[in-house]
């Protein structure tokens, strides 16, 4: 064998190698993630991880150096591939047409795969809580912004302070967050229920 086909087989062995440790380091990823959305980081062990990916421990071990490693690399992830953004606010007609579009926004968070999971994970976990739960209220500052917004354009009243936050927290708990989603009718709900009682007291 020449020093050019040496040098190709020795390029494609390492490409291969590369791509079967890319594909491994993937498959524990999903197995963990499965496993700490169902039982928390306290719960999760890198025992049952291990069986869900269908490896043994040693590899994990490879890949991840411990426990807390792996759940940030799983808690990252979930969070780089979570739908994030500011609802579309432009031409708003009233305070409920703005409310259903913040509603909407929450939804499609909420049915995102990766918001469930990350969500599940942290309301089943004590380790790291703090740090998540910072990075949670971080995507969900456009939404509480907007609707304080909306509410202020919408009310001469004073007492209008925090009516923003309380109609986002419904929202969120009308989406079961942060443990997965209900009907998107139950936030229609939130949001008529909220125009009723601005409606009733002449905003």
């Amino acid at each position: 064998m020449n020093a050019a086909a040496s040098s190709s087989f020795a390029s494609k062995t390492t490409l291969r190698w590369e791509n079967a440790r890319a594909q491994s380091r993937r498959c524990i990823l999903d197995a963990a993630a499965t496993v700490f959305a169902e039982e928390g980081f306290e719960g999760a062990t890198m025992r049952r991880i291990a069986a869900v990916c269908g490896v043994t421990k040693v590899t994990i071990y490879a890949h991840y150096r411990d426990k807390e490693r792996l759940y940030k690399a799983v808690m990252d992830s979930h969070l780089a591939a979570m739908a994030s953004g500011k609802p579309d606010m432009q031409g708003t007609a009233g305070l409920g047409d703005a409310l259903m579009r913040i509603s909407s926004g929450i939804g499609r968070l909420a049915a995102d795969a990766s918001c469930r999971a990350f969500c599940a994970s942290l309301s089943r976990s004590i380790y790291a809580s703090e740090v998540y739960i910072e990075h949670w209220n971080a995507m969900l500052e456009p939404y509480l912004t907007c609707a304080e917004q909306a509410f202020a354009k919408a009310s001469v009243r004073a007492s209008n302070a925090g009516d923003g936050e309380k109609f986002l927290t419904l929202l969120l708990a009308g989406h079961g967050l942060p443990g997965g989603a209900r009907p998107m009718a139950e936030c229609g709900a939130t949001v008529a229920l909220f125009v009723r009682a601005y409606d009733a007291f002449g905003q």
